[in-house]
């Protein structure tokens, strides 16, 4: 098989736990479990795309908020994919591009 091929015969699962913070609104605090094997083909390439890009696994488990960040948003994403799990914790306002268009995906997933 090619790589693409091989890339969604791979499960993997990302969940996008419930949003923390001050502001608590119906929709936001659920939590998001995405199973690749269940999108469409070129949305799971997309999303496995985006984890690839983030080098997720190699994300240290806790990226600490910024100062005064006490309000932000709090994600917690955790990616299963065969023989391995890793989860990292990050805050708005999220540096790493690659990581932050990860968690709009997943955002829009969620809808």
């Amino acid at each position: 098989m090619g790589e693409w091929a091989d890339m969604l015969m791979e499960r993997a699962r990302a969940a996008l736990p419930p949003v923390e913070g001050e502001v608590r609104a119906p929709g936001l605090n659920r939590p998001v479990e995405v199973d690749t094997a269940q999108l469409p083909a070129i949305e799971a390439a997309r999303l496995e795309q985006l984890v690839d890009a983030a080098r997720f696994f190699e994300q240290p488990a806790v990226t600490p908020a910024p100062r005064g960040a006490a309000d932000y948003r709090q994600y917690t994403i955790t990616v299963e994919r065969p023989g391995r799990t890793h989860t990292v914790r990050i805050a708005d306002p999220i540096a790493d591009q690659s990581l932050g268009d990860l968690v709009t995906r997943l955002q829009a997933l969620r809808r």
